[in-house]
C-alpha cells in the first residue's frame, strides 16, 4: 500500500490529497523563415559557438531542458499554493529587523 506525505508540511496524508504538477520550459515563439534562411549553412556559425565554449572553459550547454514536477499537497497547503503558487506574497511577508 502507498502512503502520501505533503511534500510542503509533511503531513500524512489519507484521501484527502490534491497533486500540483509544473512544467518548465524554453518559450518559443517562431519567426517567419525565408529561402534565405533554409539555404544558410550553419555549420560555421555551430563550429564558432562550440570555439568560444572551448575558449570560455565551458563544457556544458546551459540547461535548457524541459522540467516537470509533482507534488503531493494536503488540503492547506493546496490552498496556500493555488492563492499564491511562485511564493510572492509569503515572501513580502517576511520582516526583516533594521538593525
Amino acid at each position: 500500500m502507498l502512503h502520501f506525505t505533503c511534500d510542503h508540511c509533511g503531513q500524512h496524508l489519507n484521501d484527502d490529497r490534491y497533486v500540483a504538477k509544473i512544467e518548465v520550459f524554453a518559450a518559443f515563439d517562431p519567426n517567419e523563415i525565408s529561402e534565405q534562411d533554409l539555404d544558410a549553412d550553419h555549420l560555421q556559425d555551430i563550429a564558432s559557438l562550440i570555439e568560444d565554449m572551448e575558449l570560455n572553459g565551458q563544457t556544458e550547454l546551459e540547461e535548457t531542458t524541459t522540467k516537470q514536477f509533482r507534488f503531493d499537497l494536503c488540503p492547506a497547503c493546496r490552498k496556500k499554493f493555488v492563492n499564491d503558487p511562485l511564493g510572492i506574497e509569503t515572501t513580502r511577508r517576511v520582516n526583516f529587523s533594521e538593525n
